[in-house]
């Protein structure tokens, strides 16, 4: 009796196993992409949105950013190894003033085939102070010249004044001016350390400044062109701390030179950590390029590098639509449009190059939620010109290796990268 018990209870179990081997499988769990989004801005300085668009262009996933938090953004039951291109929105409002109307901006960039856990992070990323530099200069008849890189003019030092100048400067803690006094030849120059907050007032008694021995490094560019440029003499790049010896910034409606090649002064005596150099031109002359470059340099070049890639338009179908060939190698392609009206729009799209030929690139669909705000952004109403941006950086090979660092966008990491651009208008 007790060997049949035995036998019953092992032919149950071999049924229960074979029931097990039989089941259906469990359905794998759905994949989930997600973009982590680290907001820096407050409600003050501009609303943010997040949008997620398929390769079709249609939008997976809209989110309004909540200010100084973060955020996740997801897509739902996405196959595995799907990726999306990311749209951030910020949408600006000012007050015009003499309106009641707010006039409002909105700009959208797009970074094209994200990866799931991809991060963004949006914040400001100048690192530079404002201070108005209150200067009173004595012991001169006349003031013949003076320089004040990266300072906007407010009150040039006369006799009408006394010789008090005030300019608003934009700095990391340290600024210069160079100047010529009584009919000298050579500078006199100028420097303070540790500027800082809204207001810097100092003094010297010009003919006891030091004197400018050494002369100007000249630094060729590609082109006669009116050039905006910001030079650096590096201190401290991990801390930021940079002295300008560059030119002033021009007064609106001012003079604007053209020049084909920078004679750049410095004061002696400073750290041989290198320079940064930020320069931007267009050449007017037909088939002529708009040119930007920002790098460090151990030593001031001789001259400028000039791109060895190009751009050429092959289609403009609609708003949407851009078709561009690449020649040559380099690592992003921009597309920017422009729309002005009640609302400023602007649109730029990173996306990857063809180093065989072609790129088309399509503008996703617009959300409803924007939609409703913005019914010029549904049409696309950019005034038909593209502007289109080849970039190439030293220190990455392509697409991929770049966007990281293009979502995180730290103050330098152009210059460490070593940035150079050429652009055309389609």
């Amino acid at each position: 009796m007790l060997i049949h018990r035995f036998l019953f209870l092992g032919l149950l179990l071999n049924l229960i196993a074979a029931c097990r081997e039989s089941d259906a499988p469990e359905p794998p769990a759905p994949n989930t992409f997600d973009l982590y989004v680290q907001n820096e801005f407050d409600a003050l300085d501009a609303h943010y949105a997040v949008f997620l668009s398929d390769k079709e262009g249609i939008v997976r996933a809209f989110r309004w950013l909540p200010p100084k938090d973060t955020a996740i953004v997801s897509v739902p039951d996405v196959q595995s190894g799907e990726r999306f291109d990311c749209t951030v929105v910020k949408v600006t409002a000012i007050q015009v003033s003499g309106s009641n109307a707010p006039d409002t901006t909105v700009t959208l960039r797009t970074y094209t085939n994200l990866d799931d856990g991809a991060q963004l992070r949006l914040h400001d990323p100048n690192f530079q102070q404002t201070t108005d530099l209150h200067i009173a200069f004595t012991g001169m008849t006349s003031l013949d010249s003076i320089v004040v890189p990266d300072g906007l003019t407010f009150a040039r030092p006369q006799p009408g004044n006394n010789f008090q100048g005030q300019y608003r400067v934009f700095h990391s803690g340290r600024v210069w001016c160079r100047l010529r006094i009584d009919g000298e030849t050579n500078w006199r120059y100028a420097y303070f350390d540790n500027v800082g907050g809204p207001v810097f007032q100092t003094g010297a008694v010009a003919t006891m400044l030091p004197a400018l021995t050494t002369p100007p490094t000249p630094v060729g560019l590609p082109f006669l062109a009116a050039w905006d440029f910001q030079v650096d003499r590096v201190i401290d790049a991990t801390g930021l701390q940079f002295l300008p010896v560059g030119n002033p910034i021009r007064i609106p409606g001012g003079a604007v030179p053209i020049l084909d090649r920078l004679d750049l002064f410095e004061p002696p005596g400073l750290p041989a950590a290198g320079y940064r150099l930020r320069v931007s031109g267009v050449d007017d002359t037909p088939g002529g390029y708009g040119y930007t470059c920002d790098r460090f340099y151990d030593v001031l070049p001789a001259a400028l590098p000039e791109p060895s890639f190009d751009i050429q338009p092959t289609l403009l179908a609609d708003n949407r639509l851009v078709a561009v060939q690449c020649t040559g190698t380099f690592d992003i392609l921009c597309f920017t449009r422009t729309g002005a009206g009640l609302s400023n729009m602007q649109w730029e799209v990173y996306t990857a190059p063809s180093n065989t030929g072609f790129v088309t690139y399509r503008l996703p669909d617009v959300p409803a939620e924007l939609d409703k705000l913005f019914p010029r952004l549904k049409k696309y109403d950019f005034n038909g010109n593209v502007r289109v941006r080849a970039e190439e950086y030293d220190q990455f090979n392509a697409y991929p290796d770049v966007l990281p660092s293009l979502l995180l966008d730290d103050p330098l990491w152009q210059a460490r990268a070593g940035y150079l651009a050429r652009e055309r208008v389609f």
